[in-house]
């Protein structure tokens, strides 16, 4: 099942149940994480973890599911801005100079992004499924690059250090943004008792993959 609206129904809800119980994936989509977009996307998490009897999971896995919708959305984004703007994604100067401004202007200009990238049909992909295996998968279809792999694997081992946030405020990165986004995935999965080979990073030449495995029933309940 795959669904892009800005809404979850109670026929929705009902397949997710079905889907869970039949073992088979639940797909959806969305051009641009607005807020209306991110609500729906929480609301399905939900009733997932509901049907899979995780639902103690919830307050965790919202804020890692938020981060890497969040991650996918602008990646996707960034795409189009600095192709307006004749940058290189891939050269690091022209990149370091891109980001300076990209966020602002992203906020600026939310509904010319939404418009543009489903012109372009650059989606977010959330796509959940579970057996003896929960696994929530966030994908957006643009290649990562080499720079940005190279700072994700960075955060991931500098984060094997952090017990909380407060510890990662004075040691990242700034060329993303805020560069909390990966730790805070990376934290709240050590708050669940899981280490950060629990979140992996895929990419093919045009799609970009983080997936969060949890092992069902393997820790008590949080």
């Amino acid at each position: 099942m795959k669904v892009n609206d800005k809404v979850i129904s109670e026929a929705d809800i009902e397949n997710i149940k079905i889907a869970v119980q039949s073992r088979q994936p639940v797909d959806f989509f969305c051009y641009t994480l607005t807020p209306e977009q991110k609500e729906r996307f929480l609301k399905i998490l939900k009733v997932f973890l509901e049907e899979c009897d995780q639902d103690y999971l919830f307050n965790y896995l919202s804020y890692c599911l938020f981060e890497l919708l969040d991650n996918a959305s602008k990646a996707n984004a960034k795409r189009i801005y600095f192709k307006e703007h004749n940058l290189n994604i891939d050269n690091e100067q022209d990149y370091k100079n891109g980001m300076k401004a990209f966020k602002e202007n992203l906020d600026e200009n939310t509904l010319h992004y939404e418009a543009e990238l489903e012109a372009v049909h650059l989606e977010v992909h959330l796509l959940l499924s579970a057996d003896d295996i929960i696994s929530i998968t966030v994908s957006n279809n643009t290649k990562i690059t080499d720079n940005e792999l190279k700072r994700i694997k960075e955060k991931i081992e500098k984060t094997k250090v952090y017990t909380t946030m407060a510890d990662a405020m004075n040691d990242i990165d700034q060329t993303e943004g805020s560069g909390l986004g990966i730790i805070t995935v990376l934290i709240m999965l050590k708050k669940m008792g899981l280490a950060s080979d629990n979140l992996k990073f895929t990419t093919t030449d045009n799609e970009t993959i983080a997936t969060i495995v949890i092992p069902k029933d393997t820790f008590e309940e949080i």
